[in-house]
């Protein structure tokens, strides 16, 4: 299941494809894990906000627990005890321009890139919530579902993907919907042949390493 992603895109593109008019420019990062921030909309706001990746409940006691809840699986989301309000009432799209996984053959690892093969940005479903700390500072967090992975993914030894909203009736749906089984019936593996994936090379495991040649394909050697 996805740990990292990237986002790099202008606000032009997203003016283009989500008619988000942004004022600022958008801060690029291509390689974003737990703890990092993110773009994101949530089903009360259509402004573009930034959340950091990994829910902490508004219940918890401690803020640690985010980095253990970066992902959300769609079995069983509704009654797990961190995501059965927050799929109801805190729902949410992640963009995104690609996402990494990890094949392994015995201790070394492989890096790949996956990404729209449209050129498209991809809209993560997500939940979110808020903390607050003793200090009364608010921490506005998310977490992505995940669903089994496509076949296209499998082929790579990939179990798992992010639960991808791909068109805007079904976004509109996803933030708006009030009855829960429609809601999770948008939370669908992509289509087999939606995806672009490949090699990348191992500058991306360091989560320090953020700049646009970790997106250039390598080829491998067999």
């Amino acid at each position: 299941m996805p740990t990292r992603f990237s986002f790099s895109a202008s606000k032009e593109k997203m003016k283009r494809q989500f008619n988000l008019d942004i004022k600022k420019d958008l801060q690029q990062s291509f390689n974003i894990g737990a703890t990092q921030n993110a773009y994101l909309l949530t089903n009360q706001s259509l402004d573009l906000q930034i959340f950091t990746w990994g829910l902490i409940p508004h219940w918890a006691k401690d803020k640690s627990v985010g980095t253990n809840l970066i992902n959300a699986q769609v079995e069983g989301i509704a009654s797990k005890l961190s995501f059965r309000l927050p799929i109801r009432q805190r729902r949410c799209l992640v963009f995104a321009d690609s996402y990494y996984e990890w094949t392994k053959e015995g201790r070394a690892t492989q890096p790949y890139r996956v990404q729209l093969n449209n050129g498209d940005l991809m809209t993560f479903a997500g939940v979110w919530d808020i903390w607050v700390d003793a200090n009364q500072e608010l921490h506005k967090t998310f977490s992505v579902i995940t669903t089994p992975a496509n076949d296209t993914l499998k082929e790579f030894g990939f179990t798992r993907m992010p639960a991808m909203i791909t068109t805007g009736a079904e976004r509109a749906r996803w933030l708006g919907e009030q009855s829960l089984p429609n809601t999770l019936n948008l939370l669908k593996p992509l289509n087999d042949l939606a995806l672009d994936v490949y090699p990348i090379a191992k500058e991306v495991d360091v989560l320090e390493n953020n700049y646009p040649e970790l997106h250039k394909p390598i080829e491998l050697i067999s």
